[in-house]
C-alpha cells in the first residue's frame, strides 16, 4: 500500500543520535500509513552501519558524497512515496503522537507547511514558529528559552518553522522546485522554502501538539568559527536572492554595519571572510565548490582564521591581559626567618609608599588593555563592513551586465 507520509531524516556523522531518533518512529502511535527513509551525506562515522544493523524497515539512501542539508531532503523527497513529507533532524526524539498532529492541519487546503513544537532536554522551548528580522534577515524562534506551559498551544500563522521537525505536501515541493541545493551545507535552507512557499500562495502554521525533544547536537558547533560561516554566507545569499537592490543597499548594508559593531568578535572575523569571498552564486554549487566550502569549515574548526591583521594584536592583548594586574614580591629564603624579616622590614619601610604606584599603573594597564581590545573590534567590525561594501558593489556591477 502506498504511505501516506514519508519521514525523511539526513544525516551526517549522526551515530550517536540515529537510535534514539528511530527508536521514537518506532513508537509512533498514528493511524496514517507511513515510511522512513534516511539519506546519509557520506559519514565518516559508523552511522550507516548502525542503521544496516537495525534490520527495520528503514529506507537507507546511503550517498557518495555530502549534498548538505537540502540536497538529502532533495534525494529523499525523489524516492518518497507519500503524498506528504515529514522531515525529523536525526537528533531529535517524537513523542507518540507526533506525526498525526504534524499532518492533521493539510485538511485545510490552503496549508502548505507545518512545523512542530521543538523542546529542549529541559522542556524548554526552542521553537514554536519562526521569525525573520528584516533588513537584516536574521532568524530567530518563538517561545525560544521559555519553559513550556502550554502558552503557544494555539495553532497559529507563521512566518516559519524549525527544519528540525516540518512537515509539507510533496506537491507543493514539486510546485516551488524542491529545496535550494544553494544553502550548502546548511542553515536557511528550510527559510527560504517557506518563503517560496508563502509567495506560492500557501499558509505556513505551527502545529503545537506535535512536539519533538532536540538535542541540537549540530555538526558545527554553535557560534564556532565554522556555524559563522556557514550562517553568514547562507544568510547573505538569502539576502540578495530576496531583497532587491534599494533594500540590500539602503537598508541591509547598514543594518548589518551596525549589526558588525555590536557583534561576538569571532562573527566579525568570520563575517569579514565571507564577505570578503564575494557574494555566493544563486546557482547551486557544484562538487569543486562544495569541496572547497567544506575545506574551509574545517580549517575554521581547528582553528584556522584567515589572515586579517588581528593575529598579532590578539597575542599582544592576551600577553596585556596575563601582566596588567602588578603583584607584589613574595620573599623567600633558605634562611631561617630572614624571608620573615625582609617582609617586615617592606611592611614597614617601603610597601605603604610603593603600593599607591603599584596600583596607579595597574589602573593604567587595565584602561590600556581595554583600548586594545575596544580597538580590535572596532577594526574586525570596520573590515568585515568594507568587505561586504565591495562585495555587494562587485555583484551589482556583475549583474549589470
Amino acid at each position: 500500500m502506498q504511505p501516506t507520509v514519508s519521514i525523511i531524516i539526513v544525516t551526517y556523522g549522526s551515530a550517536r543520535e540515529i537510535d534514539a531518533c528511530l527508536d521514537a518512529l518506532s513508537q509512533l502511535q498514528t493511524a496514517l500509513s507511513h515510511e522512513i527513509i534516511v539519506v546519509d551525506n557520506a559519514s565518516q562515522d559508523d552511522t550507516v552501519s548502525r542503521i544496516r544493523a537495525r534490520q527495520s524497515d528503514v529506507r537507507l539512501l546511503a550517498e557518495a558524497e555530502n549534498w548538505g542539508f537540502a540536497g538529502g531532503v532533495n534525494r529523499g523527497v525523489i524516492e518518497a512515496q507519500g503524498q506528504y513529507i515529514a522531515l525529523l533532524n536525526p537528533d531529535a526524539v517524537a513523542r507518540p503522537a507526533w506525526l498525526d498532529e504534524l499532518i492533521a492541519p493539510f485538511a485545510d487546503p490552503t496549508i502548505g507547511v507545518t512545523g512542530s513544537k521543538v523542546l529542549d532536554g529541559a522542556g524548554r522551548i526552542q521553537s514554536i514558529g519562526a521569525l525573520l528580522a528584516v533588513p537584516l534577515l536574521l532568524t530567530s524562534h518563538r517561545g525560544e528559552g521559555e519553559t513550556d506551559s502550554g502558552q503557544y498551544d494555539a495553532p497559529a500563522d507563521v512566518w516559519g518553522v524549525h527544519g528540525a521537525a516540518m512537515a509539507f505536501r510533496k506537491q507543493l515541493w514539486q510546485q516551488i522546485g524542491g529545496f535550494d541545493e544553494g544553502y550548502f551545507p546548511a542553515y536557511l535552507e528550510e527559510s527560504d522554502f517557506c518563503e517560496r512557499a508563502r509567495r506560492a500562495g500557501y499558509r505556513i502554521v505551527t502545529a503545537p501538539r506535535s512536539v519533538v525533544g532536540h538535542t541540537e547536537s549540530s555538526s558545527t558547533g554553535k557560534f564556532s568559527a565554522e556555524f559563522y560561516y556557514y550562517y553568514l554566507r547562507n544568510r547573505l545569499r538569502f539576502a540578495v536572492k530576496w531583497h532587491d537592490w534599494p533594500m540590500l543597499w539602503n537598508e541591509f548594508r547598514p543594518a548589518e554595519q551596525l549589526r558588525l559593531h555590536e557583534a561576538p568578535l569571532l562573527d566579525r572575523r568570520v563575517a569579514r571572510l565571507v564577505y570578503h569571498q564575494g557574494i555566493p552564486h544563486l546557482t547551486a554549487p557544484d562538487a569543486a565548490a562544495r569541496a572547497a566550502i567544506l575545506a574551509t569549515g574545517r580549517r575554521l574548526r581547528a582553528g584556522t582564521l584567515p589572515a586579517d591583521g588581528l593575529g598579532p594584536l590578539l597575542d599582544f592583548a592576551a600577553e596585556a591581559a596575563d601582566n596588567s594586574v602588578l603583584r607584589e614580591v613574595t620573599f623567600h629564603s633558605r634562611l631561617p626567618l630572614l624571608a620573615t624579616l625582609r617582609t617586615a622590614w617592606n611592611n614597614i619601610a617601603t610597601r605603604w609608599y610603593v603600593r599607591p604606584s603599584f596600583d596607579q599603573q595597574t589602573r593604567f594597564n587595565l584602561a590600556l588593555e581595554r583600548a586594545l581590545h575596544t580597538t580590535i573590534e572596532q577594526t574586525a567590525a570596520r573590515t568585515a563592513a568594507d568587505a561586504l561594501d565591495i562585495a555587494l558593489l562587485a555583484w551589482k556591477l556583475e549583474q549589470s551586465h
